[in-house]
């Protein structure tokens, strides 16, 4: 089992606790969040020594796969590339959605999927041929997801170069059944987004502190029995280095356990 923290944590004057984090924990960046002379010198420290992996959430905010210019949107998404083999990356994320708003009409929105999913095929080859493993996000929007839970599993169906990052709070907000996402997509789940919520708000909580609406036993029991190689990426809002250690102990035990 492989853990991950996200930088989402230490965004700002706290980015080097990034280095107090444990040695068998790795490293997600929010890449668009620190120039990119920063992450360089800063991993450069971070990651010497470090047991753990490290991988890269792409570039959203002005990076939107429903609306930017599709070269514009490539050459922005390209950019992370030499950090992410600098430090021998494992995946890049990249959302299935933009930041824009979502058409209410099925028929448009429709169409904006398919504009979506030959985006993701052109941009998994772009990464094909530099050598980076491209993984997709589920996402929520106020009307629901531009991807409902069937339709972000039969992306995987077909775009077959690409893996699956489950979010498993955007899938609690998108009303996903997250055990059933575990079980169809079994080996092309590469990875997690773990954090809580109320069930309605994007909260980036703490996992199995009492406080959101996930149930964790059985998270943990899927993942022992589906996705056993997968990453889990510890994605919260707020938290300390410590809180990486005794949470990933929590879900070792949780899933040793098996119950």
């Amino acid at each position: 089992m492989k853990f991950s923290a996200s930088s989402l944590s230490f965004v700002g004057n706290d980015m080097k606790k990034l280095k107090k984090l444990d040695k068998e924990i790795g490293i997600e960046i929010f890449y668009e969040f620190a120039s990119e002379d920063l992450w360089r010198h800063l991993l450069d420290e971070c990651m010497e020594g470090r047991e753990g992996g490290f991988s890269i959430h792409s570039p959203f905010f002005y990076a939107d796969i429903c609306y930017s210019p599709e070269k514009e949107l490539i050459e922005e998404l390209r950019a992370p590339f030499a950090l992410y083999h600098r430090f021998n990356g494992s995946f890049y994320v990249l959302h299935s959605q933009g930041l824009g708003r979502l058409p209410e009409n099925e028929s448009e929105r429709a169409a904006l999927r398919e504009r979506v999913i030959g985006r993701i095929e052109r941009i998994a080859g772009v990464c094909a041929d530099e050598g980076v493993t491209l993984a997709v996000e589920n996402l929520f929007g106020g009307i629901g997801p531009l991807f409902d839970q069937q339709q972000y599993i039969t992306l995987f169906d077909r775009v077959k170069n690409v893996r699956a990052l489950l979010d498993v709070g955007h899938a609690v907000i998108g009303r996903y059944d997250i055990s059933q996402v575990q079980r169809a997509l079994g080996e092309r789940l590469i990875g997690y987004h773990i954090h809580d919520n109320d069930g309605v708000h994007d909260q980036h909580r703490r996992a199995m502190n009492g406080s959101g609406s996930i149930d964790w036993s059985q998270f943990c029991r899927d993942l022992r029995e589906y996705t056993p190689e997968a990453s889990l990426v510890l994605e919260y809002a707020q938290a300390e280095p410590a809180d990486y250690k005794t949470d990933m102990d929590k879900f070792k035990a949780l899933t040793e356990a098996g119950v």
